[in-house]
């Protein structure tokens, strides 16, 4: 009797096994389907758009929600999203209708985000159109923390699609922030710093000023060129490599430096990277110029990692 039992137990543990099994592929049917079905369906209504020469498309914003991550900011002050809209397709197709659309956003509690618009038309005279959302601080961060931004654009004439993007901001040092603005066939590319810190550090005592002593921004002020040269509100090193692009010499950070390295490329030598004091409160624009303008250098709302190194201390 007991072995009778014990059989009918297998026998139902095996049964109730192959269900599972059956259910598990039945799910991965249903989610292989499902996935490769929206891959049809957007690939259908693609298609179908563009027979009707309907372009709805940015340069951040995407069918595939995008996602681009800025490790480097400041935590401090206004940062700005720029968001362009277009309805090319290449340099030989655009849309010869209006399109209009509406714009959505959250952003995380710790922010305040403003946006210029929540409704635009991209002009087919022009086939561009653009907007800002400007996010600012409302409480103090730590090094590592993190901001969520979503936008997202629906076109409402005259079709319906959507596209959208997700930013994340994550705090590197408190202060201190850089990006690179950049476009396709521009010459040159721009690279801007960013410092909200408020104040000076003493690297060399003088008077009754010991190494390390901060002073505020008016008592800096206040200081003849001599006892200024011993202090600093930050140090920023850019490294670059010269093949890819070149320092412009007459830029003002440049002109301040205090050291450089070079790089010998077919037998002449160029810069390859700088030291320079940065003012407390301030932001600074170092131009270089592209050896193949075709490539877009943007960061990091385009590209995840930087091509021009950024150290500070």
């Amino acid at each position: 009797m007991r072995c009778k039992c014990i059989k009918k137990i297998n026998i139902k543990m095996l049964k109730n096994k192959k269900l599972i099994i059956l259910i598990g592929v039945l799910l991965l049917v249903i989610t292989c389907c499902t996935t490769f079905g929206r891959y049809i369906y957007d690939g259908i209504q693609t298609f179908y758009f563009q027979t009707k020469k309907f372009y709805f498309n940015s340069d951040k914003l995407k069918e595939q929600t995008a996602t681009y991550s800025l490790e480097n900011w400041a935590g401090a002050g206004e940062y700005t999203i720029n968001i362009n809209m277009n309805s090319i397709k290449n340099n030989l197709l655009s849309s010869d209708t209006d399109i209009t659309y509406d714009i959505i956003y959250q952003c995380s509690d710790t922010v305040t985000c403003q946006i210029t618009k929540t409704q635009g038309t991209i002009y087919s005279s022009t086939n561009t159109d653009s907007f800002n959302i400007v996010v600012t601080p409302n409480t103090s961060f730590n090094d590592g923390d993190t901001v969520l931004i979503y936008v997202s654009a629906t076109s409402t004439y005259p079709y319906e699609k959507t596209i959208s993007a997700r930013f994340i901001l994550k705090v590197g040092k408190i202060g201190l922030s850089y990006e690179i603005t950049d476009e396709e066939k521009s010459p040159y590319l721009e690279f801007r710093i960013t410092n909200t810190i408020d104040y000076y550090t003493v690297e060399e005592a003088f008077d009754s000023y010991q190494v390390g002593d901060r002073l505020d921004i008016t008592t800096y002020l206040n200081l003849p060129d001599s006892k200024k040269e011993k202090c600093y509100s930050a140090y920023i090193t850019l490294t670059f490599d010269p093949n890819i692009v070149r320092l412009d010499l007459t830029n003002p950070s440049y002109l301040i430096k205090e050291n450089e390295t070079n790089t010998i490329i077919d037998g002449n030598s160029y810069i390859s990277g700088y030291t320079y004091k940065i003012d407390a409160i301030s932001s600074s624009m170092v131009r270089f110029y592209k050896v193949n303008p075709a490539n877009n250098y943007t960061y990091p709302i385009v590209n995840e990692t930087s091509i021009i190194n950024f150290e500070s201390r």
